[in-house]
């Protein structure tokens, strides 16, 4: 019977920066307690480009250590095959813009919806105050005098 691998928790530690790119630095400890350190080195002006916030970074630095850390406990693989110093690529990058951007037109498009609905145009009839359908009622209010 095989042995349980579990996910890797990862914890951000701190980060440099190497000729315009940012290297975030993590440490993984693994179902064994045993810590392991990782990089993440993200290009700043890719980021810029694609609209990336400097803040938004390191989440999305960690999210690609937890992506490989379930490919590892998918393939049953030990926690020594995560690659130690990984890349937040191009392409990434722009799957992560073109992720945001679905989802703030999704938010656009669920307010319109959400909004009240326009009253419709008054018809002639209604508006013209010698129309049969605008006649006062002979008893307005309720009134009996």
């Amino acid at each position: 019977m095989g042995k349980s691998v579990q996910q890797m928790q990862f914890t951000l530690t701190g980060f440099t920066q190497d000729a315009g790119c940012r290297v975030f630095a993590y440490e993984g400890i693994g179902e064994d307690r045993a810590r392991i350190k990782f990089t993440v080195r993200a290009d700043l002006a890719l980021s810029r480009k694609y609209g990336i916030r400097l803040q938004e970074l390191p989440l999305m630095c960690l999210a690609i250590l937890e992506r490989c850390s379930e490919d590892a406990v998918l393939e049953a693989a030990d926690a020594l095959s995560i690659p130690r110093a990984m890349t937040f690529t191009e392409e990434a990058m722009i799957r992560y813009a073109d992720e945001c951007v679905a989802t703030k037109e999704a938010a656009v498009l669920k307010r319109m919806s959400s909004k009240r609905q326009q009253p419709k145009a008054a018809t002639e009839e209604e508006f013209n105050p010698y129309s049969q359908a605008a006649a006062v009622p002979a008893k307005p209010y309720g009134q009996s005098w």
